[in-house]
C-alpha cells in the first residue's frame, strides 16, 4: 500500500527560488517601480487605520471614497490611485510622509523606496535635499 503524502511533504520537497526584484517586476509590469511604491503606501495607510482603531466607514468617509472602494484599495486593487493620492490619504489620518532624496551607491540602481519611521523625532537630513507633502 503506497503511503500518502502530507502537504507539508510536499512543501519541504519544492524548490524555493528567491528573487531579488520586485513581485510586479517578476509579473512583468513596466510601472512595477510605482506598483511597489503604492503597495507599501497602501500597507501604511492600512496601519494607521488599525493604529488608529477606526473602522473602514471612518476612514473611507474621512478620505472621502466610499468604504467598498477603500476595502478594494486595502486589498491591492489600487490601479486607479496616484501616489499623490495615497501620499493624502495618509496625512488624511494624521500621518505625516517625508520624501527623502539622496545620492545612491555606485553598486546598484537608482529606486524608490517606502519605510516607516517608528521614531517621533526628525531625523538630520542634511546632506540629503527633504521635501514635505501637505
Amino acid at each position: 500500500m503506497k503511503r500518502r503524502v502530507t502537504n507539508e511533504e510536499e512543501l519541504t520537497n519544492e524548490r524555493v527560488e528567491m528573487s531579488s526584484e520586485s513581485i510586479y517586476a517578476e509579473l512583468g509590469y513596466k510601472n512595477y517601480e510605482e506598483m511597489e511604491t503604492k503597495s507599501n503606501l497602501v500597507i501604511e495607510i492600512s496601519k494607521a487605520i488599525k493604529r488608529k482603531k477606526i473602522t473602514q466607514t471612518q476612514a473611507a468617509d474621512i478620505f472621502g471614497i466610499s468604504q467598498p472602494k477603500l476595502s478594494e484599495l486595502l486589498n491591492g486593487r489600487f490601479r486607479g490611485y496616484s501616489v499623490e493620492r495615497l501620499i493624502h490619504f495618509l496625512n488624511e489620518i494624521g500621518q505625516d510622509v517625508d520624501i527623502v532624496v539622496k545620492s545612491k551607491p555606485a553598486n546598484r540602481k537608482a529606486r524608490v523606496a517606502v519605510y516607516h519611521s517608528t521614531r517621533s523625532t526628525k531625523r538630520n537630513v542634511s546632506n540629503s535635499a527633504k521635501v514635505r507633502t501637505a
